[in-house]
């Protein structure tokens, strides 16, 4: 059989097995008597086992073969493993990873499973004859099944198949799938070993079922023996004291697949020419205003309608639990917690939030260079936290949640918090602070220097932080999204990061205002209200000008020139928009109106020589660049708004 074709389905699903291995080894060791993650286990090992024998990967089939031993301990008592059992099935799972890494890149596994081995096998004891019998399936004295019992008492005929599979199979899932399928098509299943929702765990040699038909024996044994790979079959009538007592009721059809498994390339070329469509439908728009033609506009009314509706499936077809990325923090944790001797409680909030799929596979590194930081200098040792009157074990909490059209991802721990004056310290030793700058710090300037490239308050660098790349990586990843991180934090109650993500990266809702002579985009969220310079009173104030409203004073900017364009004099209107520290009003020359824009992202010299964060292109092919309201918003916004100018 040809492989080949199957080697990106077999690479995908078994990353997932592996995500959810972890994740589900790590749960069982801090609930042993959790059985449904034990079974869990156990079906997520057999799969992975056929898939690897399946593809012809025999070091990976032979070392989750062994591992599978390992996990049948955990059904056979309770109290769980030892951490240093779990230690070694987090080595095989890191050996299996590699080896998917090493097939993808040049299609061999390169995996040595031998020492994994050995250490598996002295992890696990000798199986007695009725854990064989369990494990492998089938049994040498038959006994009757209440089922089969009851069929034949209502009259009913039974045949029993025996079905003996050749020693070098090597799929036993699939052929034990097909002797049931096969059994299936001549009558109804009353009973079999496996049950067919348990097929998928099956790696024994024997398969029984019953049916009852009114077909011949050797019918039903014509049919078995067309089954590959089996080499023996035995078909005889049922009777109560001759059907074989290993055999349970059978289970229901399965039913039909619900899901496709689609490439990502392919999903993006469809966000593509879903963005082209949305251009255009904008473009048709804008002529059908214009044009006095009868029923147009009904007709656009109802292309307009599709469209959106097709918009917003295209959207949600992206759309994937930020679970995807959560899933891989419980072992990190535990791994860095063990390493620093520290006792540490994770929390995951909200992991069926969903975002898109670009998103979520860019969002993975900037929340890891946030848990090794809380774990590494937040959290502290269980001594120092009981000397602090807290408990022994700390806790971090991972949490995401919607928030109109973004996402907000949140990492919080209960750690020490940030030390202004360590911080000032460490900024006066880089020559960040002068002496005097340092005495008067306050905790939001501290906050602001943890993100400055390259700074560090580690004493010495590890393998877990202290290099100066964490907080400052975590920002410049997460603006290249189109999100803003905000930092703050109590000394000696903890910090919390917050990021805030866009829903999606490739069509947001803007409003479109004209300034120094071309168009611009403001994300639709980030605006409050727009008002007419004229309607309201504007003072100056420290030399600056301040728009005075009902309820709020607000400093003013001229977008044109906060943009690199010559001030404007003559503007007509004002946005108010809300950044990350406080909202402030943008004087505009003009207003096109609320527009679906196509988003693309920016060289990054482009993007830190003026407040903007992307550019679309609109329907008359002019580009309009996406004004970045945090960087307008915050108080390292005047240096680059003068380089702009």
């Amino acid at each position: 059989m040809d492989t080949g074709k199957y080697l990106t389905m077999f690479l995908a699903e078994s990353r997932e097995h592996l995500q959810a291995l972890n994740l589900a080894v790590v749960r069982i060791e801090e609930q042993p008597d959790d059985r449904e993650t034990v079974d869990e286990i156990f079906r997520i090992a057999h799969s992975m086992k056929g898939m690897s024998a399946t593809m012809g990967f025999d070091g990976m089939a032979a070392l989750t073969h062994q591992m599978e031993d390992v996990f049948e301990l955990l059904r056979q008592r309770s109290g769980g493993l030892e951490r240093e059992a779990v230690d070694v099935l987090l080595r095989c799972l890191d050996a299996l990873s590699a080896a998917l890494d090493a097939i993808e890149a040049d299609g061999a596994e390169g995996l040595a499973p031998a020492p994994l081995i050995a250490l598996l096998q002295g992890l696990v004891r000798a199986r007695t004859p009725d854990q064989q019998i369990a494990r492998r399936g089938g049994e040498a004295v038959p006994r009757a099944p209440h089922e089969v019992v009851a069929a034949l008492a209502a009259g009913r005929a039974v045949l029993h198949a025996r079905c003996e599979l050749s020693e070098d199979v090597l799929m036993p899932t699939v052929r034990a799938y097909m002797v049931l399928t096969a059994a299936a098509e001549l009558g109804a299943i009353v009973a079999s070993a496996p049950l067919e929702q348990d097929v998928e765990a099956f790696d024994g040699r024997v398969v029984d079922v019953w049916i009852a038909a009114e077909v011949e024996a050797d019918a039903l044994h014509k049919a078995l023996t067309a089954v590959p790979d089996v080499a023996l079959v035995v078909v005889q009538e049922s009777a109560a004291a001759g059907a074989p007592a290993a055999a349970q009721p059978a289970a229901p059809a399965p039913r039909a697949a619900t899901t496709v498994r689609v490439d990502a390339e392919r999903l993006d070329a469809l966000m593509h020419l879903m963005g082209e469509l949305v251009v255009q439908r904008t473009h048709v728009e804008i002529l059908a205003a214009q044009a006095e033609v009868p029923g147009l506009s009904q007709a656009m009314q109802e292309l307009t309608r599709c469209s959106h509706s097709l918009q917003a499936m295209v959207m949600q077809v992206r759309m994937i639990p930020v679970e995807a990325v959560f899933l891989r923090f419980p072992r990190l944790v535990r791994d860095l917690s063990g390493k620093l001797g520290k006792q540490v409680e994770l929390k995951l909030v909200g992991q069926d939030t969903e975002l898109d799929r670009g998103v979520v596979d860019a969002l993975g590194d900037p929340i890891v260079h946030l848990l090794r930081n809380a774990l590494d200098h937040g959290l502290e040792g269980p001594q120092e936290r009981e000397a602090a009157g807290k408990p022994a074990t700390g806790t971090i909490e991972i949490s995401a949640r919607h928030a109109g059209g973004n996402v907000v991802i949140t990492v919080s721990d209960d750690g020490r918090g940030v030390d202004p004056a360590a911080v000032a310290r460490k900024a006066v030793a880089r020559g960040l602070l002068t002496d005097e700058q340092a005495a008067s710090i306050d905790a939001a300037r501290a906050i602001e220097l943890l993100f400055t490239p390259g700074f560090s308050t580690a004493e010495a660098t590890t393998d877990i932080s202290g290099r100066g790349v964490g907080t400052d990586a975590v920002r410049a990843k997460v603006r290249e999204l189109g999100g803003e991180v905000v930092m703050t934090s109590e000394p000696g109650r903890g910090t919390t990061v917050q990021i805030r993500l866009p829903l999606t990266l490739a069509i947001m809702s803007a409003l479109l205002v004209n300034a120094g002579g071309r168009p611009y985009g403001i994300a639709i969220d980030r605006v409050d209200r727009t008002v007419r310079l004229a309607d309201h009173t504007v003072r100056s104030a420290a030399g600056r000008r301040m728009l005075v409203m009902r309820d709020s004073l607000l400093p003013l900017h001229d977008a044109a020139g906060a943009l690199g364009h010559e001030p404007e004099d003559d503007c007509e209107f004002a946005v108010i928009v809300h950044g990350r520290e406080r909202s402030l009003a943008l004087a505009v020359s003009g207003l096109i109106g609320q527009r679906e824009l196509v988003t693309r992202p920016l060289p990054p010299d482009v993007a830190e020589l003026a407040p903007v964060s992307g550019a679309a292109v609109l329907s008359d092919g002019e580009i309009a660049l996406l004004i970045d309201c945090d960087a307008l918003t915050t108080d390292d916004a005047a240096p680059a708004l003068a380089r702009a100018a």
